[in-house]
């Protein structure tokens, strides 16, 4: 009874854009109320803030008759009854979802509150909301192939960040998580790419393929001398949330991370990865402008480009998985470097308590070489953390923990994960080459 109010205001709403001639939203406004088969306090608070929504949008649409109507000398006052009540119904549909009975029948999880896969669901929408909007051919998928049903494909993808955020959420289950959609995110882009190839035009972003290797993010334009959205994509992740590209949003990482956890324990890698790590950086940046300036052809760089991946790929297949560490991300990968040096202007970080007994179980559970014994002994993990956060549900005692300016270590985590898992359906959205 409590609920019925909002399945019908999001009916109405879901007619309202069918009149409209708006396939996406109308879908997804009739498809909303599923969200409450969903039983989490999450859904709930999701639901309700459609609803507010959908106030707005029937504000929106008096308002706009009204003004017709009046420039068309035709009476209005009835319309405006009608669609006032219908914003009033569906203001007071979203008020109930604050009754106790809805409260107590949608509890939060036991391990966090209702915030983080709330926020993760509208934040998820409103960065697809602006690529749908402003990118032109559309970079989403089901808009290419079925126009005018974008929209339909953004709720998917929100609702999908906040059921996983909600996952990801329990420190314990949080690697396995990271590891699930990290490796569903590497098949989506690659099968995308395969079927591109295959004369499936429309999986590939502008009809020109471009090797999946993540060092052209920055080797590519400095070989160009233009190209910059990648580059500029990657900075502005690395702002928001440091490292965490390398942990969780990079195509090829995935990869990497399989063949490391072929062993069961990490191993200590050699003193000399930092500096083979900055020497691949330096080569890689050098190669790319020496080619640019001595004239190399575009055939020549792309040779060279897909020789360099080869050998990461080699990388992986004979180091990572003998060493049990991502040998290729923390060593090879010239965007890894970048990374873990400009990652730092993020405020996110991850710290090791006083309380540290030094059992070692972080170490077995780090694939990045950065909680090293060293590392622990001086309770700061190495200049390779990509803030996976395996280690945080590793820990016995809780003595690793996200920290985040002025927030406390639970509201941080919340914060990284939310905004993590919403790049990530961001990107399952719209990366493909």
């Amino acid at each position: 009874v409590y609920l019925l109010p909002a399945v019908l205001s999001e009916l109405l709403l879901g007619a309202h854009f069918w009149r409209a001639g708006d396939t996406g939203l109308h879908v997804s406004f009739w498809a909303a109320p599923l969200l409450l088969l969903f039983g989490q306090r999450w859904a709930a608070r999701t639901t309700q803030l459609l609803l507010l929504v959908g106030v707005i949008v029937w504000i929106g649409a008096l308002a706009g008759f009204v003004r017709t109507r009046m420039l068309l000398g035709e009476p209005w006052l009835r319309m405006a009854i009608i669609l006032g009540g219908v914003a009033l119904f569906t203001a007071c549909a979203a008020l109930l979802f604050q009754a106790r009975r809805v409260l107590a029948a949608y509890p939060p999880s036991p391990s966090a509150t209702a915030a983080p896969a709330t926020a993760a669901f509208f934040l998820t929408a409103a960065l697809l909301g602006i690529v749908h909007v402003t990118v032109h051919p559309s970079m989403l998928l089901l808009e290419r192939f079925f126009p005018r049903t974008g929209w339909a494909e953004i709720m998917g993808l929100s609702v999908y960040a906040a059921w996983v955020t909600e996952k990801m959420l329990a420190p314990r289950r949080s690697p396995l998580w990271r590891r699930r959609i990290w490796g569903l995110f590497a098949i989506v882009f690659f099968a995308q790419l395969l079927l591109g190839l295959a004369g499936f035009t429309g999986f590939l972003m502008s009809g020109a393929v471009h090797l999946p290797v993540p060092a052209l993010i920055a080797a590519g334009p400095l070989y160009r001398g233009e190209g910059f959205f990648m580059l500029i994509l990657f900075g502005a992740t690395v702002a928001a949330v440091g490292p965490a590209w390398c942990s969780h949003l990079c195509y090829i990482g995935a990869l990497d991370n399989a063949m490391a956890q072929r062993r069961l324990r990490p191993s200590a890698l050699p003193a000399w990865r930092r500096p083979a790590s900055i020497g691949v950086l330096l080569g890689a940046a050098a190669t790319a402008l020496l080619m640019r300036f001595s004239g190399a052809s575009a055939e020549i760089a792309a040779s060279a480009a897909g020789l360099f991946g080869v050998c990461g790929i080699g990388v992986m297949v004979f180091w990572s998985r003998k060493a049990g560490v991502m040998t290729h991300c923390v060593t090879y990968c010239p965007i890894g470097v970048l990374a873990t040096a400009f990652g730092r202007v993020s405020p996110f970080r991850i710290r090791i308590a006083p309380s540290c007994t030094d059992c070692g179980a972080c170490t077995l559970a780090c694939r990045y070489d950065a909680l090293g014994k060293a590392d622990v002994l001086r309770r700061q993990p190495g200049t390779s953390c990509t803030l996976c956060g395996d280690c945080v549900g590793r820990c016995k005692g809780s003595s690793i923990e996200y920290r985040y300016a002025g927030l406390g270590p639970d509201a941080a985590r919340g914060l990284f994960i939310t905004l993590v898992v919403s790049l990530h359906a961001a990107f399952l959205g719209v990366a493909r080459l």
